[in-house]
């Protein structure tokens, strides 16, 4: 009897043991996950407000300069986006997004800032990704310095798209003058005739063209 008491007393232990180490461990659980949703929510009013009142108003700006672009937010619990479509033109001919990301940095206290360009059809070279990471606080004026700086390089890669010969090749046309190859939605001068249209390389083609034609 003695000895079943004992065993009884050991077993008992080992449960309280196990139910301790238990408890202990739900609170470092408790704790890690109270710490990582605060900290979520710090990043997620941080980033949102980043977001409203330098990223959205930057590409807006952006998009008013073309016809063909239309601005739009998304967001989830990590990470916050502001995005710029620009759809298939006779002009820029490919379908392109310029996406602006913000993300949790490494350390709790850092945002890192991604740019994202995409252009299909993919028929030149271009600088695709590029980041920064920055402190979630205090760091507006770098972010918007970091966001402009990647919008003007955008600007000039998706200009040309305007004169590339692989994006334009649909739209090559040859002046009647000097028999330059140019794109028709790039080219200085154009006359209608009988319904048809012709395009110069220059006003000079374009008045020696005429000149020729009224002699």
């Amino acid at each position: 009897m003695a000895e079943t008491e004992q065993l009884s007393e050991k077993i008992r232990k080992r449960l309280d043991r196990h139910r301790d180490e238990l408890a202990e461990r739900q609170q470092q659980i408790d704790s890690t996950m109270k710490e990582m949703l605060d900290q979520r929510e710090r990043f997620a009013t941080a980033a949102h407000r980043l977001l409203e009142s330098i990223v959205h108003p930057k590409m807006v700006e952006l998009s008013r300069q073309f016809d063909n672009a239309v601005v739009s937010d998304r967001h989830s619990g990590t990470d916050f986006h502001c995005s710029c479509e620009f759809s298939h033109t006779p002009r820029f001919p490919a379908s392109v997004t310029l996406d602006i990301g913000l993300f949790p940095g490494e350390t709790d206290e850092g945002v890192t800032v991604r740019s994202t360009l995409d252009i299909l059809p993919t028929l030149m070279e271009y600088k695709r990704n590029d980041e920064t990471t920055l402190p979630l606080e205090g760091s507006d004026e770098a972010v918007g310095r970091w966001v402009e700086a990647k919008i003007l390089e955008f600007v000039d890669t998706y200009l040309r798209l305007e004169t590339h010969p692989l994006y334009q090749k649909d739209y090559i046309v040859v002046d009647l003058v000097c028999g330059m190859p140019i794109s028709a939605t790039a080219a200085p001068c154009r006359i209608e005739l009988h319904g048809r249209a012709l395009y110069f390389c220059s006003e000079h083609c374009k008045d020696a063209y005429l000149k020729e034609k009224d002699a």
